[in-house]
This record gives C-alpha cells, sequence and structure tokens, in this order.
C-alpha cells in the first residue's frame, strides 16, 4: 500500500524536514495551465500536468519525489448546470492524502511546524466535494510514479451522470524536460479508428 511505503522512506526525512520548511509562496496556477494536457467533453474542461521536481518544491515547500510521490495538478471547470464531483480513487485507487504526505514530513517535538504543514497541503490539495455549476477548481492529487508516459484517468460523476476522461502526460526527467514520444507503438497511417462495434468485431475476426 501507498502509505506503508512513504512510512520505510519519511524516516531519514523526519529529523530535518520541519527544522528547514517554510510554507513556500503562492504559485500561479496560469504557470500550470499553459504547460497543461486540455480535454473537453459534455461541457466539463479537464487540465492535467504531471509537475516537475523544481514544481513540487516551489508548490510544496519539499521535495515528495523522494518519497515515491508523483503530484499531479489538475483542473476541472464545471460548465454544466448540474453539480459534480471527481472521483479522486478512479486516477489512483492508491492515492496518497495530503495528510499521508505532511505526516511523513513531520519532525518530532515539532507541533507547531507539523500542523503548518498539515495546514498548507491540504491546502494545494483538490479539494473534495461537489464542483458547483459554472465552478472552476483546480489542486493537486499525489499518485504513485510512472515512467516516460502517465497514462490518467479523470472521473467526473454527476446525477446519473458519467464523464470519464482519459490523458496521456508526459513525465518530466530531472531537468523538467519531456520526451516527445507517442505513447502508442503504431504511426497513425497505422492504425484504424473503429466508431461502429460491429466493424471492430469484424475487424478482429479476419485478422
Amino acid at each position: 500500500m501507498g502509505l506503508e511505503r512513504i512510512l520505510l522512506l519519511s524516516l531519514a526525512l523526519s529529523l530535518t524536514a520541519c527544522a528547514t520548511w517554510q510554507a513556500p509562496a503562492r504559485v500561479d496556477p496560469d504557470e500550470f495551465r499553459q504547460r497543461a494536457t486540455v480535454l473537453e467533453k459534455e461541457g466539463v474542461t479537464v487540465r492535467a500536468l504531471v509537475l516537475t521536481r523544481a514544481d513540487g518544491i516551489r508548490l510544496l515547500g519539499e521535495d515528495i519525489f523522494a518519497l515515491d510521490i508523483e503530484p499531479i495538478w489538475i483542473e476541472v471547470a464545471n460548465g454544466t448546470a448540474q453539480p459534480l464531483t471527481l472521483l479522486q480513487s478512479g486516477t489512483d485507487p492508491d492515492y496518497f492524502s495530503p495528510l499521508e504526505v505532511s505526516w511523513s514530513l513531520h519532525g518530532r517535538l515539532m507541533g507547531k511546524s507539523n500542523a503548518a504543514i498539515d495546514e498548507h497541503m491540504q491546502s494545494v490539495a483538490f479539494r473534495r466535494g461537489p464542483i458547483s455549476p459554472g465552478e472552476t477548481r483546480q489542486g493537486v492529487i499525489f499518485t504513485n510514479p510512472h515512467y516516460q508516459v502517465k497514462f490518467l484517468n479523470i472521473d467526473i460523476l454527476g446525477a446519473r451522470r458519467f464523464i470519464p476522461f482519459s490523458m496521456f502526460l508526459p513525465i518530466p526527467d530531472e531537468n523538467g524536460s519531456v520526451q516527445e514520444e507517442s505513447p502508442w507503438p503504431y504511426a497513425p497511417d497505422e492504425m484504424t479508428d473503429f466508431s461502429d462495434e460491429r466493424a471492430f468485431s469484424e475487424a478482429l475476426d479476419a485478422w
């Protein structure tokens, strides 16, 4: 489980984290929006970005990549007439809660600093609860790491409504650069997009 892994790694950080941790300056979300992957469906617009190590330190005040945690910045704009909810377990069934992340940065006998870390991690995390019509909400979901390309599911729920998004997000390297490589092993002219179930079934039979 995710918590078991960070329990082991957090021991090395817990003695020093609170002695040096300070609440970082606010990061303008427009910076993330400009670099994010964008999808729109049924009146909902989703933006998502795998944060670089430098992004994470600026936003969180600590290098949580050392804990084998990959922060994903997500923004959901609800352009529908009903409240919607982002199902975080659909994004990563073993995602880390903000308090799991902050606990790993706690120091001994540093109650005030530990509380400040808790508060900050919860403030930057994607807030739970319904997203009202016309509302745009953004924040971080703490996920397990992937390599080169991250396949991200974002499931949006409403009243008798389910809006799934599937996104391929590039993974930045240590320098913040991304590898411009398609997640598909075939060139576009080598693939056929079937919109008809029967045609797809016939193609499988012929193959």
